[in-house]
């Protein structure tokens, strides 16, 4: 019983991997071929795509060669979608097998840990090495994520639904930044010079780094601001940026400080105040009340700040590290939002009782 599970594990999470492997092995191959390369072997490429896998997977690198040393952890959230839906397919492929779900997500999980130690060890050198710890926690809970079903509560569905619409606010924003600066975009892509095939690569690349933007994006209107690079600072007050590195999507770049952003906090305002009258109205004990407001507050502050974590880091060299959202920074204003609305709340009808029972004294 075990060997056949383990068989059925295993031929699914190799099938998983692979459905993304291969593509890119086939890229990472044509690439190699087109650039006229008269050095090296076709094992640079193969290896070059496992990398790009773990990447995927938002597994951070250390890097050291002659001209580039240091640690990229600033990766593209848009790519972690690919192993997500593959593992997805791969898990329900082997609970329609074995039957059994906690058994079958146990081996799976285990099975894809160990192929991912087994490629990273694999595709490891001197010049380029995995982050072990955060990359085996950070796969960990794709897995976990990937294997779930997990039917949102009314009370959970709602915060991610306004989070969701205040994202989508802030990359419209982004959006037109973009566009008022698109000849800036154009510049910087023409100095790249990336070619036909390099082009389609950069424009790929991009676009999985769009939650990335949108989020800092969003902290930015937010008032919490982001950071690119050593010893910068960019929010509507303050706006000290160093060298950039010439990317075009960094063309939405605001040029200066823009305080009048903050008319934007009145969304974190209302989803506040949404959230906490629906947990006011609900007909529970005091208790009961007392503790959705607690895991509410944590799960708001706390995902604040594991959204800003999972989508910054470090972008290889010193000066571009950290890169993307500070999660003190965020977290520290949902949580103040979040306190201020709940004592208006709370203070402001009693306020009210107060003015009419002194008014009908007089009278």
């Amino acid at each position: 019983m075990v060997a056949r599970v383990v068989g059925v594990t295993l031929q699914q999470v190799i099938r998983s991997i692979l459905i993304i492997l291969f593509p890119l092995a086939f890229i990472t191959l044509f690439a190699w071929a087109t650039t006229g390369s008269t050095y090296g072997s076709t094992a640079d490429p193969m290896r070059a795509a496992v990398w790009l896998w773990l990447g995927s997977h938002l597994t951070p690198f250390h890097i050291t060669s002659n001209e580039i040393t240091g640690y990229l952890s600033y990766l593209p959230i848009g790519a972690a979608i690919l192993p997500w839906l593959s593992i997805r397919v791969g898990y329900r492929r082997v609970v329609e097998i074995i039957g059994n779900k906690k058994v079958s997500r146990a081996y799976f999980i285990l099975s894809y840990i160990f192929i991912y130690s087994l490629l990273g060890f694999i595709a490891s050198n001197s010049q380029v090495s995995i982050d072990w710890g955060r990359g085996l926690i950070t796969l960990l809970i794709l897995l976990l994520l990937a294997t779930s079903r997990v039917e949102a509560e009314k009370l959970t569905k709602l915060p991610w639904q306004i989070f969701l619409l205040m994202l989508g606010i802030a990359g419209f924003v982004y959006s037109i930044s973009l566009a008022m600066n698109f000849g800036i975009a154009k510049n910087l892509t023409i100095v790249i010079q990336p070619g036909i095939f390099g082009g389609i690569l950069l424009l790929l690349l991009q676009i999985l780094y769009l939650p990335n933007i949108f989020f800092a994006t969003l902290s930015y209107i937010l008032g919490a601001g982001f950071s690119l690079g050593s010893a910068t600072q960019i929010t509507p007050f303050i706006f000290n940026l160093r060298e950039i590195p010439a990317i075009p999507l960094l063309a939405a770049l605001p040029a200066g400080e823009n305080p009048w952003f903050v008319i934007a906090t009145i969304m974190l305002t209302i989803y506040a105040w949404i959230n906490l009258y629906k947990i006011r109205q609900l007909n529970l004990d005091i208790k009961s009340k007392r503790q959705i407001y607690i895991r509410f507050f944590v799960t708001s502050i706390l995902g604040a700040a594991v959204l800003a974590f999972i989508t910054s880091g470090s972008l290889i060299s010193a000066n571009m590290s950290p890169v993307g959202v500070n999660p003190l920074h965020i977290s520290a204003v949902v949580a103040a939002h979040l306190l201020l609305v709940l004592l208006l709340m709370q203070l402001l009808p009693r306020l009210f009782k107060k003015k009419a029972k002194q008014g009908r004294l007089a009278i």
